[in-house]
């Protein structure tokens, strides 16, 4: 019988999920907004509105919105970690088990209806980028 090791144990080697995607949108507020207004409508009107829609509800397993605090930009300057100052104010975080399930959601008769037009009052179309693909969790602790 061997004494117990006091080594950590390998951790698992990371792997790129295969049922499930996100699509990210870097968020440029529209034009004339300030960050306040585009931060707040984002969260308290934009969200309810989007996630009120059936084929979100149906197609979407996860949304989240990530909101810049511009209290951090000198932070991030000061440790020299890289440029913070950008046009994006935030990232909206779409999940699903497919990016075509993502794409239905922007292609619904409800969601071009409904959210596009709520989106004209604090999004800026023609600034955003948006990024796809597969995702793999280096570290994910429980909270």
């Amino acid at each position: 019988m061997s004494a117990p090791s006091d080594a950590p144990a390998a951790a698992p080697t990371p792997s790129v999920r295969t049922d499930r995607v996100r699509l990210a949108v870097l968020m440029a507020p529209k034009p004339g907004l300030s960050f306040e207004e585009f931060d707040r409508y984002w969260l308290n009107v934009h969200a309810n509105i989007f996630s009120s829609i059936a084929i979100a509800k149906k197609n979407l397993l996860k949304y989240e919105q990530f909101h810049l605090d511009p209290a951090y930009e000198s932070v991030i300057e000061a440790q020299s970690l890289a440029k913070s100052k950008s046009r994006f104010r935030g990232i909206a975080i779409f999940e699903a088990t497919s990016l075509d399930k993502i794409f239905e959601v922007f292609q619904d008769e409800e969601y071009l209806r409904v959210v596009v037009p709520d989106e004209n009052n604090f999004f800026d179309h023609e600034n955003a980028q948006i990024l796809a693909g597969p995702f793999a969790s280096i570290i994910d602790k429980p909270s």
